[in-house]
């Protein structure tokens, strides 16, 4: 583990030549076992252990090198570079994009292969061989002169000397082989594992083996999650149907494993594991297997995706989440019921607006209770529920919060209620609202848009009422203030009447300047 400037490194390297010439007269493959401390030919140690995280040995383990191979000359200018990798790979930084893998796959040796590890699940490992160019073996002189009269590398053959042979392959031949290549190096080697473990599933018959199988995804499906491999968790899924489907012989128990699949999918640790991947950004280009995985989610799911909308801001998970929830509330609608009656606090305002994106008319007297509730977010979210509802029960709600301690509230239940053009008794709240004087409190514009409405939904019969805020009449009637006398005249604006006209005009000079200005200001946009 010197560097390449280094007189012991140096050293060393010279000897190799030297030191393999006894090793290649016993076998013409090596083949070197790597563990966490040692490396051993046929069990045998051959490289003295070192301290536990140091050493060669402990810096191919942990990249996942568990075998090496060397043939005949490897020892030569290839172990050299194979050697400067690894200490390349042991100065990278944390957050590199290349490791050791990487950099030994970008050397393309000849003469060494080494096996690394693919892991698929918890325990699930699968060993993987570096491609290996075969060479020469030593004494091959027919070979060597091959490569030595065609201009190449001592020991390699030039393709082109077998050009003239009857068995060269044609373009199409060449063709379907470098497709055939092409494939297997965009295989995906764990859909490739699972692929495998869902046959053996389906067409061994035998209970134990079938057992084992399940044991084996029960693992490969949660760390398959973890990995943000939600296209093979999918998979997973829709394959197991087609399994169960097809599947011979196949008993109740087993069945019954195979199907909890997707109910453990809805458990909530798997739900927050799920609900980590999306955040995380995981889902992004993967929407599709996104949707396919939720669509799989079972009722028992719902509060949890509800009280997760509540939460996220994200506007991907919202648009990921929110279709799978509301097809289920469509196929149960008690389980909406429920939620919006003693569900989880975070998922009652998600609730309460799918509730009124169905148009949920039997969960009104549910929607109800909560005009009562403390957080002012959640009575906004039952206004505009039951707007969206609107049934007469709805109305009558919507109405009742016009009565509401919060500005916000009232206004969102006002604006629904004009926006039907009114109510029985919308007329009468909003007269309560601008007439009753302990309501003296309402801010001003609140409280001109609350005459504005009124006078829009009195129309000319109240020029009566408004002239009295402006005048009042007899002995002991003193003049209101004149924040109303000014809300007043806008409603005037509102009715548009010849006769609202002529009262608006004896008061452009009104003592009171916000009277006087509201007067000026309506005559100026008066039109007939």
């Amino acid at each position: 583990m010197y560097l390449p400037n280094n007189p012991v490194y140096q050293r060393a390297v010279e000897q190799l030549a030297e030191a393999f010439d006894p090793v290649w007269g016993v076998t013409g493959r090596l083949v070197l076992d790597v563990s966490e401390q040692d490396i051993t030919w046929e069990g045998v140690p051959v490289l003295a252990p070192a301290a536990r995280g140091e050493g060669l040995a402990w810096e191919l383990y942990k990249n996942g090198v568990r075998r090496l191979t060397l043939l005949p000359g490897s020892e030569g200018e290839e172990i050299q570079r194979f050697l400067e990798v690894v200490n390349r790979a042991r100065l990278l930084p944390a957050d590199a994009g290349d490791d050791l893998l990487t950099l030994l796959w970008e050397q393309e040796f000849v003469l060494i292969s080494y096996a690394f590890v693919e892991v698929l699940g918890e325990g699930i490992e699968f060993l993987q061989e570096s491609p290996l160019r075969d060479a020469p073996p030593p004494g091959d002189t027919a070979r060597q002169e091959v490569g030595n009269t065609a201009g190449g590398p001592q020991g390699l053959a030039d393709i082109s000397e077998a050009d003239s042979t009857p068995y060269f392959l044609d373009e199409a031949e060449q063709r379907f082989i470098r497709g055939e290549v092409d494939e297997e190096y965009r295989r995906d080697i764990r859909r490739a594992a699972i692929d495998a473990l869902l046959d053996i599933l389906e067409t061994q018959r035998d209970g134990d083996v079938r057992r084992e199988v399940v044991e084996r995804l029960e693992d490969v499906l949660p760390t398959q999650l973890a990995m943000g491999g939600l296209g093979s968790v999918a998979h997973i899924l829709r394959e197991l149907r087609v399994v169960v489907a097809r599947a011979q012989d196949m008993d109740e128990e087993l069945h019954a494993a195979v199907l909890s699949f997707e109910e453990r999918l809805s458990e909530p640790e798997m739900l927050e594991q799920l609900f980590r991947i999306l955040d995380d950004g995981a889902a992004a280009g993967n929407e599709q297997d996104a949707g396919a995985i939720l669509r799989e989610l079972k009722p028992t799911a719902f509060p949890y995706i509800l009280g997760h909308l509540g939460r996220t801001t994200d506007p991907l998970v919202r648009r990921l989440l929110e279709p799978s929830v509301e097809a289920l509330a469509r196929g149960q609608p008690l389980i909406l019921a429920q939620v919006i009656t003693d569900g989880p606090p975070e998922a009652l305002e998600p609730a309460l607006a799918m509730a009124g994106r169905l148009q949920a008319t039997q969960l009104v007297p549910a929607i109800l209770v909560h005009l009562q509730h403390e957080r002012e977010m959640i009575r906004l979210a039952v206004v505009r529920a039951l707007g969206a509802i609107d049934t007469p029960s709805a109305v009558e709600g919507l109405e009742a919060a016009l009565g509401d301690a919060e500005r916000g509230v009232r206004q969102a239940a006002l604006n629904l209620l004009l926006a039907r053009g009114g109510s029985r008794n919308t007329e009468s709240k909003v007269a309560a609202l601008i007439f009753d004087t302990k309501n003296a409190e309402l801010e001003r514009s609140e409280r001109r848009a609350l005459y504005e409405a009124w006078a829009g939904l009195v129309g000319p019969p109240g020029i009566a009422k408004l002239q009295e805020v402006l005048e009042p009449r007899g002995l002991f009637r003193r003049t209101g203030p004149a924040e109303d006398r000014a809300c007043a005249i806008y409603a005037l604006a509102r009715i548009r009447t010849f006769e609202a006209r002529l009262l608006v005009d004896r008061f452009t000079s009104d003592k009171e300047a916000i009277v006087r200005s509201a007067a000026n200001a309506v005559l100026r946009e008066w039109r007939p």
